[in-house]
């Protein structure tokens, strides 16, 4: 891990202080660079107390404990008297991890909590988010293994096995069989080509365990049944053996699908900011109520609920929809929920590429839009109503480029002609002369 250290400096003063090493109180500890990690939890890992006496060799060990946390690519620090001369002024300058990853545990004999308090104690700032680093990765393994007396010895990598973020898997040392080839039993709704030409996809060549499998079966085909109304569809028994092709070093595996009863959507309702828009909402989501739910047009009516509120001005929405299922009845019921997030304004406009003419024209096309509520798709449509209405000759590539000032909570826009000139049908509509 790289590490810099900055000079530590004391200022002469023969009244005060004779050497950097004399001791004297902490009167003000600053921490610049921080993102992640707040100053008081920094603070606190360093082990530094503001009144407690300190020098160069205690400010070298509390930047040797925050080294040490896993969580700082480096740390350096400079101290001197304060202003009254009753103290010390410290700063301590760090750049963090940049990349912090999830971790879980495999086929380990103990329970995952006892596992996570084990690691807790390894860093007061790193928690459920750890570097996937060697000096890391090493000292939790290590701790790990001491936990289980030497029976078993564990291994920590970055995986990448399932979809989504890599995540860092604490497991058993040693190789593992790979999975060759898969098939499915019990299935009905889903025909089996399609089972297995979306789980091979994903599951053949990786390392078998069964709760990566899964893990697996959860994330690509669940969604399938899911699709089918089939909400409780179960796989209860997993099923290895070697696999009986030539040459083939791995295991064939087996999974038993019990699909289950199929459910409708019961009742909808919103809620949340999402309720004084409900009427607006329901007509746009378009599900259907009393028929056999299908979520994969629940996704697609959340998507398009998102992509209204993105073209009001708010970018970051969210829509989920939380389930209640009545095994009794067979319906689910569904609650919505929108965190429609900060409201984005238009900032200026910049247009390149174009002349004196013309640019004055496609920014009176533009309108007075700044100030009023961004809409995320209105640079790109607007860029191809250009296009459609023929107003250029040897138009080229357009673009629209946007930045974001969280601070204003503005959008600026920059939109970009290339190759472009009136076409000459077109010049009185850009209000040129011919």
């Amino acid at each position: 891990m790289r590490a810099w250290l900055l000079s530590a400096v004391l200022l002469p003063c023969l009244s005060y202080a004779q050497s950097p090493a004399a001791p004297y109180p902490l009167t003000n500890l600053t921490i610049r660079g921080n993102k992640r990690f707040t100053q008081a939890e920094i603070a606190n890992a360093s082990g530094l107390t503001i009144g407690k006496a300190v020098n160069k060799d205690i400010f070298d060990a509390a930047r040797a404990r925050l080294l040490a946390s896993g969580a700082f690519e480096s740390v350096g620090y400079e101290f001197k008297p304060n202003a009254a001369k009753t103290g010390y002024d410290a700063t301590f300058d760090v750049a963090e991890v940049a990349l912090l990853f999830p971790y879980r545990f495999e086929d380990l004999p103990a329970p995952e909590a006892t596992l996570r308090a084990a690691l807790a104690q390894q860093s007061v700032l790193l928690h459920d988010l750890i570097p996937a680093t060697r000096e890391v990765l090493d000292r939790y393994q290590y701790v790990l293994s001491k936990l289980f007396e030497g029976r078993v010895t564990v291994e920590g990598k970055l995986n990448y096995d399932l979809p989504g973020e890599p995540v860092i898997l604490f497991r058993p040392a040693g190789d593992r069989p790979h999975i060759s080839e898969v098939h499915f039993t019990g299935n009905e709704s889903v025909p089996a080509t399609q089972l297995l030409n979306t789980f091979a996809g994903v599951a053949v060549g990786m390392e078998f365990t069964e709760p990566a499998v899964r893990r697996l079966l959860d994330s690509s085909i669940r969604p399938l049944y899911e699709a089918r109304g089939k909400v409780r569809v179960a796989f209860p028994k997993i099923v290895t053996e070697p696999s009986k092709q030539p040459d083939v070093l791995g295991v064939s595996l087996t999974v038993t699908v019990e699909e289950g009863p199929t459910y409708k959507l019961g009742a909808v309702r919103f809620t949340g900011a999402a309720t004084r828009q409900a009427k607006e909402l329901e007509d746009l989501v378009k599900w259907r109520k009393d028929e056999t739910i299908n979520f994969d047009e629940i996704k697609a009516g959340l998507d398009r609920v998102v992509k209204r509120y993105r073209t009001t001005g708010y970018l970051h929405a969210a829509a989920r929809a939380d389930r209640t299922v009545d095994d009794k009845e067979h319906t689910v019921d569904l609650a919505v929920n929108v965190d429609a997030g900060p409201e984005y304004k238009f900032g200026a406009l910049e247009i390149r590429g174009l002349d004196v003419i013309s640019e004055p024209a496609i920014r009176k096309m533009w309108g007075a839009r700044e100030g009023k509520p961004f809409d995320a798709e209105y640079p790109d449509s607007f860029l191809k109503d250009i296009r459609d209405q023929g107003l250029f000759d040897n138009l080229g590539d357009t673009s629209a480029q946007t930045k974001v000032d969280e601070d204003r909570k503005t959008v600026d826009v920059t939109l970009i002609f290339l190759g472009s000139k009136p076409a000459d049908a077109g010049r009185k509509r850009l209000g040129a002369q011919p």
